[in-house]
């Protein structure tokens, strides 16, 4: 994540800011491109490494990290640096420490990725993507999810799914299957599986339904300007036809469409497609020069328009995403598209950190299903936790519980599927606390997901499942709101005190 020391004369100030690359290829395409293993030599991971590196070169090359630049009027000092997500850093750290057989060397191995936190993975059009009878893209999916689902990669890897609408029911059958796998997202691609000449059609609106059914968004490949305006009408056609049969649905209906601003910069036609409800638009293709120009003028063009007030209510920097299209662009491009970002010329025309933030990260995380949802456990887990607070000062009370964690995934009790960001009051903080989705290896894989909380920053850390009828916050649990009473209750029913690694984790893995 993106590190700003931000100086003004009110004070000093730190930001963190979640970076996310909202579009990149897993697997092997017939065009040759491939990235068969993300930790692999020349797969997601080494491309990180390298688009890291570039930035860093480029800010070496400039005189330094730090510019000054007018924001909302006022003088700003703005130090740029990287700095580790908070729980993939611990716990690789204390993977290391415990000294894991499979996973001590993540530490080492993970040092230079630590400007990009997240990335969403998809389909290439593989060679292997009809090896399974039931759908087209079955065999892909299925890959995707091996990866994306297990730790480590399930950390750092957002899956999403992939299927040919013109196969039907056989199409939408695959989403839900999707959806069974764990990926969290829909890639379609009209020119490669040749429906290029049918975007608008009853076909691809009843996959579109069915990932608002599981509040998957869903990314479109473009080619070109005329396959940008087919999917904006396909958009309008599908949320007519929500409004219509299920209107419930309309709030999980997300488009992102990809390419848009590539040769586009200026095209008024291009920039109202993506200006409308349910739709976003990422910045993948987009360089140098061209991302400054595209950023600018967008902004412009929004702003005198009054988009804003004319569509949904969000600003310009709330439409569109960071991309890389990993591995057919490679660190190079995702660095180009980044400084600019990073630039004077972004803030003195106008652009804010909040901006940034949106761009960067936010607005593709809040695409994610489990953003979207209310997350009740409807399973028999039992609630229980641990409360962390160690007498010794040298002793961080989030990494002791953390190490707990580490030693579950170590003795094979537990495989985590996912993680998610719990924030604290908004999507403007974030202090490191997350919910892990895991699956308990010596219970038939039964899902229990873990909550890990910094009640008092570094001294008193909760380590907690979600049992039966809690719910789960994004913006975190308050002990004097009503409304998050049940969950402290519930997981002070059966709790224990720690003050050490082995307390903690002999308290936690009674759930496992």
């Amino acid at each position: 994540m993106l590190k700003i020391k931000i100086e003004t004369e009110e004070g000093t100030a730190f930001k963190n800011i979640l970076v996310i690359d909202a579009h990149s290829h897993l697997g092997k395409d017939v065009d040759g491109a491939q990235n068969m293993n993300p930790s692999a030599p020349g797969g997601t991971f080494d491309f990180w490494s390298q688009t890291q590196g570039m930035i860093e070169n480029a800010w070496k090359s400039r005189g330094g990290k730090t510019i000054e630049v007018r924001i909302r009027g006022k003088d700003h000092i703005l130090t740029f640096d990287f700095e580790k997500m908070p729980f993939v850093d611990t716990i690789y750290r204390q993977l290391e420490k415990i000294n894991s057989s499979a996973y001590k060397d993540l530490a080492k191995i993970s040092k230079d990725q630590q400007f990009i936190d997240q990335a969403v993975v998809f389909p290439f059009q593989d060679v292997f993507r009809d090896k399974k009878k039931e759908a087209l893209y079955r065999a892909s999916n299925l890959n995707v999810a091996r990866f994306t689902t297990r730790f480590p990669f399930s950390l750092r890897l957002i899956g999403y799914m992939r299927c040919n609408p013109m196969e039907g029911k056989k199409a939408v059958n695959e989403v839900e299957n999707g959806y069974k796998l764990g990926v969290r997202g829909l890639k379609l691609h009209p020119r490669s599986d040749g429906w290029i000449d049918n975007v608008n059609s009853q076909n691809a609106i009843n996959v579109m339904a069915k990932a608002a059914q599981y509040s998957f968004p869903v990314i479109f490949d473009t080619r070109g300007k005329a396959s940008i305006l087919a999917i904006g009408e396909l958009v309008k056609s599908t949320r007519s036809y929500l409004q219509a049969n299920m209107p419930k649905l309309l709030r999980h209906f997300k488009v992102i469409i990809a390419h848009f601003a590539q040769g586009n910069v200026g095209d008024e036609e291009v920039y109202r497609t993506i200006c409308q409800p349910n739709t976003w638009g990422d910045l993948s293709m987009l360089h140098g020069a061209g991302a400054s120009n595209f950023i600018a003028d967008f902004r412009k063009w929004f702003i005198a328009n009054n988009m804003k007030k004319r569509v949904d209510g969000r600003d310009w920097s709330q439409f569109i995403l960071y991309a890389s299209d990993f591995p057919y662009f490679g660190a190079q491009h995702a660095k180009g598209l980044a400084l600019p970002l990073m630039s004077e010329g972004f803030f003195n025309s106008g652009g804010t950190l909040r901006d940034l933030e949106n761009i960067f990260g936010l607005n593709q995380l809040r695409l994610l299903p489990e953003y979207n949802y209310q997350l009740v456990e409807k399973a028999a887990v039992p609630a229980m936790s641990s409360i962390v607070s160690t007498p010794n000062l040298n002793l961080n009370a989030l990494d002791v519980a953390v190490q707990a964690v580490a030693r579950l995934i170590d003795e094979g009790m537990i495989e985590i599927n996912k993680l998610l960001f719990q924030f604290d009051g908004n999507y403007r903080t974030y202090k490191g606390e997350v919910l892990l989705e895991t699956t308990a290896k010596k219970k038939q894989n039964k899902m229990i997901r873990l909550i890990i909380m910094n009640l008092v920053p570094d001294k008193l850390t909760m380590l907690s499942t979600l049992g039966k009828d809690n719910f789960w916050k994004k913006f975190g649990y308050r002990y004097f709101n009503p409304q998050d009473r049940q969950f402290f209750h519930s997981a002070f029913g059966q709790t224990q005190a720690a003050i050490n690694e082995n307390q903690a984790f002999e308290m936690i893995k009674k759930a496992f």
